[in-house]
């Protein structure tokens, strides 16, 4: 059956939908170059990349399941950098405060109302990067929002650049990474701490204990004497 396969020629055509679905795909496999070998993982990426259903690409040969599938691990072999934290879109520039511990309250706890990133990625970038010169959900005098989210969601659904949407979801990562190993010292040093505490305790109540032995041997010496 003839059916032309189109993919995304970089990984700055790949969009957020098609690489939040890759990610997906790849998480929490130990062994993923043994799963590439796979025919039926590599009809699963030509599908996420090329829209095409996998019902269809089985009716194509497998040489042409390889060749789109090889030029798209190529792709994704990209590493993430810091992300540049703007992007232009249909003549708008948006912006991406990467410390994020300032921004807007609504900003955040928006952020922390979705549930994940894998479901609605463009979401997430529509509360990440903001029209340049304003601030998240900023309102006017009769407390109008100027730039809802919905409006930003719409423009990025239409475009927005694969490999900053990599960066962005690395650099998040990386935060989690950082927090998690923080949390995991801190723990360790309150549990170091309260061994400490116990330890100390305890010598404090074998103290007494000694003291009130060695009174009661004064005591009983005394009267036997």
């Amino acid at each position: 059956m003839n059916i032309e396969i189109k993919v995304p020629q970089t990984i700055k055509d790949c969009s957020p939908q098609q690489l939040s679905k890759w990610l997906f795909l790849c998480s929490g496999q130990n062994d993923l170059s043994t799963l590439m070998g796979k025919l039926d993982f590599r009809v699963e990426v030509v599908s996420i990349f090329s829209g095409l259903s996998k019902t269809k690409l089985y009716n194509v040969s497998a040489r042409d399941i390889h060749v789109p599938f090889n030029h798209l691990i190529d792709l994704l072999s990209y590493e993430p950098t810091e992300p540049s934290g703007v992007v232009c879109l249909e003549g708008v520039k948006y912006v991406f405060n990467k410390t994020f511990e300032h921004n807007p309250t609504g900003q955040i706890i928006d952020l922390k109302l979705i549930e994940s990133v894998y479901d609605d990625p463009i979401q997430v970038m529509s509360i990440l990067y903001v029209e340049d010169g304003m601030t998240y959900n900023q309102a006017d005098e009769n407390d109008r929002i100027l730039n809802p989210s919905s409006v930003r969601k719409e423009v990025m659904s239409r475009e927005f650049p694969g490999d900053e949407f990599l960066n962005v979801f690395a650099f998040f990562l990386h935060r989690f990474e950082s927090l998690r190993v923080a949390t995991t010292i801190l723990n360790l040093s309150i549990a170091r701490a309260t061994m400490e505490m116990s330890r100390a305790e305890m010598m404090e109540e074998i103290d007494k204990y000694r003291s009130g032995m060695n009174g009661q041997r004064t005591s009983t010496h005394s009267r036997q004497e």
